[in-house]
């Protein structure tokens, strides 16, 4: 697939695969609450601050990470991704309170996963030839991961218990880090001019991506945290989910490569319009096989998004300042990941759901305009 790119390119996107697959473990969150409400006397609404934690902590992963991306050598980044995200695993495993699940498997286990994200993200944007393949690549690894991860960790439950499960998963997830960061490159990022500035583009593209990403992300990431109820009912919940997900991870592995021939702004007007169908398709339904469909198209929406959100961001900024305008742009998602699910969860109780995701065509229909404005200039070249 990516026989046209440099040998080295391929090895450091092989590379940026690979770490990106090691460190979806925070999103594998849920199946470890049960285990914990028993074994710590907490309910599953105190548990949830733990995920809300990481999803903040994953976001500032995110924004120091790009930062740190652009200036220090990838392989470097990602041993201490290795380290951090072990040590959050790790002392999740061993953790008797509430606080000490919180601060390690959401805070600690958030930074290093959001610094790996950033810094594979990085590695991909900076690709000179198909970026968007590159991208598409590395973003659904770490889809796929969560996917690989959350029925491993199932089952080891069952037979080695909190401790064990969370002790297999550190190690493994240092050390495939630690391979990863094998086929990482050891040098800095070159800066093209010694005296430009550092750190993250603000312009209006900047905001304009901003809220491309974060409002059009919001309906998906309500409907992760809402799948059941969306879907009619607890009993047809675990295959929602997995229709989501394997939107999510069809949308970026698919779509990425895609827009490297129709082009980034057409491919994202094409997930902008997907999204609003999958929005009304949830407004006006009553069927609970259109429901199911509609998730699976809002599913690939948002997959895709995820991937032609750093390609647009590699296309219009320079690749020295790419990691730290990413950083910023993937702020709206965190934001996002927060607010949404809570809204929707309130405003199904007054209103019903079909309300709900009538309520956010208004999102969607923003997130299309800040798509469309042709000052955007997502096909123009990095400076």
């Amino acid at each position: 697939m990516m026989t046209d790119m440099p040998v080295s390119s391929t090895r450091s996107i092989a590379g940026a695969i690979l770490l990106d697959l090691a460190v979806s473990s925070l999103f594998a969150w849920d199946v470890f609450v049960p285990v914990l409400g028993r074994e710590l006397d907490v309910s599953r609404a105190s548990l949830a601050v733990t995920f809300s934690v990481g999803l903040v902590g994953f976001t500032a992963g995110v924004l120091g990470g790009g930062r740190l991306a652009d200036r220090v050598a990838p392989r470097r980044l990602a041993v201490g991704t290795a380290l951090g995200a072990a040590a959050g695993l790790a002392c999740a495993a061993v953790a008797s309170s509430l606080l000490a699940v919180v601060l390690s498997f959401g805070a600690l286990l958030g930074l290093a996963t959001g610094t790996g994200y950033a810094t594979a993200v990085r590695v991909a944007g900076a690709v000179t030839t198909r970026r968007g393949l590159a991208l598409g690549l590395v973003v659904s690894a770490y889809a796929g991961g969560t996917v690989v991860v959350a029925p491993v960790a199932a089952v080891l439950l069952d037979v080695v218990g909190r401790a064990g499960t969370l002790g297999v998963l550190a190690i493994g997830t240092a050390a495939t880090v630690l391979v990863a960061a094998m086929l990482l490159p050891a040098q800095a990022p070159p800066r093209p001019d010694p005296s430009s500035r550092r750190g993250p583009v603000y312009s209006g593209t900047t905001l304009r991506l901003w809220l491309a990403f974060g409002l059009g992300s919001a309906p998906g990431l309500a409907a992760f945290a809402h799948a059941g109820a969306l879907a009619g009912g607890p009993h047809t919940a675990a295959l929602a989910v997995a229709l989501l997900s394997a939107g999510n991870f069809g949308g970026r592995l698919v779509v990425g490569p895609l827009s490297d021939r129709l082009s980034r702004p057409v491919a994202m007007h094409l997930t902008a319009a997907t999204l609003v169908v999958a929005c009304v398709a949830l407004a006006l339904t009553d069927s609970r096989a259109v429901s199911l469909a509609a998730l699976l198209v809002l599913g690939t929406q948002y997959g895709a998004l995820s991937a032609l959100t750093p390609a647009a961001a590699a296309d219009r900024f320079p690749t020295d300042r790419l990691g730290a305008t990413y950083g910023v742009v993937f702020t709206s998602w965190g934001l996002a990941g927060l607010s949404a699910p809570l809204f929707a969860g309130h405003a199904a109780n007054q209103l019903g759901w079909h309300q709900v995701y009538a309520v956010f065509l208004v999102p969607a229909a923003v997130s299309w305009l800040a798509v469309a404005v042709p000052s955007l200039g997502l096909s123009s070249p990095a400076r």
